[in-house]
């Protein structure tokens, strides 16, 4: 009896930090630069700044980044050339399939650092897939908690 106690306290004791822990999407999502306008930037920094104060004890300190969505994008706006971006990216390749493919689906991320209370830029990334919500994914050199749009 004493084995088979051990051994399911030495499997939970391996399980457990497996299942605790939260998944990073080492993916790049990035597939440009794209800069908001003011108005965007200071309506994303509103909601950032709420949905971090509503959730900053659940997160912590496992958050530095947060990636907000702070402009949907038209094809029109982008006035660089995308293609080979596209085409060499690690995500977003979904719109090769042309029912997936909608041109609306692109978006401004901007990060945000938790540390210092403001963006790390006022550049923003251009990405078409976005990660799941309140996961942590790579934009650029940043690791980020995506937050969509930033509403709770």
């Amino acid at each position: 009896m004493r084995p088979v106690l051990i051994l399911v306290c030495f499997g939970l004791l391996i399980q457990v930090p497996a299942i605790v822990a939260q998944r990073v999407d080492l993916r790049n999502y990035v597939i440009g630069g794209y800069d908001a306008n003011p108005n965007e930037i200071r309506l994303a920094q509103r909601r950032v700044h709420a949905y971090w104060q509503k959730n900053a004890n659940r997160f912590g300190d496992k958050a530095r980044y947060l990636a907000v969505e702070a402009a949907s994008v038209m094809p029109g706006d982008v006035i660089q050339p995308l293609w080979q971006n596209m085409i060499n990216a690690q995500a977003g390749s979904g719109f090769l399939l042309p029912p997936e493919w909608n041109p609306g689906n692109m978006h401004c991320v901007m990060i945000y650092d938790t540390h210092t209370q403001n963006f790390v830029s006022n550049h923003g990334f251009l990405v078409v897939e976005t990660p799941h919500r309140d996961t942590l994914a790579r934009f650029g050199d940043y690791i980020a908690l995506y937050i969509q749009r930033g509403n709770f």
